[in-house]
């Protein structure tokens, strides 16, 4: 991962490249959160290059958010590519974070990301975002998945409360490790318990998104989304599912 620190006046931009993962977190950490402090009106971290972080990624994400608040700072996700998007969804972190796109967060970017606004003291791997090939950085080391999960509900005597919460957090787990078959599998089981239930109805339609062969699928499920969540008043997700439904029929 390459991290690198841009600061203009009142102004912090971090722009991350690769992957966000365990073994990154200490030095992301490190590099960004000293700089958070109060005077610094506005954070706003590049996620555009990220392809993909893991639950210590979110969680070093998640603590850099606390530290603005203490610090009375504004802190936003500029871009987040698609994986860093679905998981921050299923991860229900979606809701917690300002996220900025289009051309307002292009506008920032170019504002700020010039070599007179580069801050003191950058991460010393954080020099050319876009390293060429074979150019010596060593590979984030592999995160091992989760233990294998067979399909069905787990802890069959707990409440069916229960048992939906450890489905959903174990499906999220797998869509880290893009393991989307058992992902799927979570979801619906999950659903065999409720069938209504809006947030893994929503989930399972992003991990059909994942498989071209699943696209019959996912529209299925948006659909099912859509029809749920308008019989609700739910704008957010009937949002969202037109928004997904309209992108998988232009592809």
């Amino acid at each position: 991962m390459d991290i690198l620190i841009y600061q203009k006046e009142d102004k912090l931009l971090v722009q991350l490249v690769g992957r966000v993962v365990l073994d990154e977190c200490d030095r992301l950490k490190g590099s960004v959160l000293n700089r958070i402090v109060p005077g610094v009106a506005r954070v706003a971290l590049d996620l555009s290059r990220v392809e993909f972080i893991d639950s210590a990624g979110l969680g070093a994400l998640v603590g850099m958010k606390v530290t603005s608040n203490k610090s009375r700072s504004a802190l936003s996700l500029l871009s987040p590519s698609k994986n860093v998007t679905d998981i921050l969804i299923v991860s229900k972190l979606d809701s917690i974070f300002e996220i900025v796109t289009g051309k307002d967060a292009e506008a920032l970017v170019s504002a700020m990301a010039r070599p007179e606004n580069l801050a003191s003291g950058n991460d010393d791997r954080g020099g050319d975002p876009n390293p060429p090939s074979g150019s010596g950085k060593s590979a984030p080391a592999f995160q091992a998945p989760p233990a294998p999960y067979a399909g069905n509900p787990p802890s069959t005597g707990s409440s069916a409360r229960d048992r939906i919460d450890q489905l959903c957090k174990t499906a999220v787990d797998f869509m880290r490790q893009r393991d989307y078959e058992r992902a799927a599998q979570c979801y619906r089981d999950v659903l065999e318990i409720d069938p209504d239930y809006l947030p893994a109805l929503n989930n399972l339609a992003i991990v059909y998104e994942k498989k071209p062969q699943w696209q019959a699928q996912a529209i299925e499920q948006w659909e099912k989304v859509l029809a749920l969540s308008q019989s609700r008043g739910d704008q957010k997700h009937v949002e969202r599912a037109q928004k997904h439904l309209q992108d998988l029929q232009n592809a």
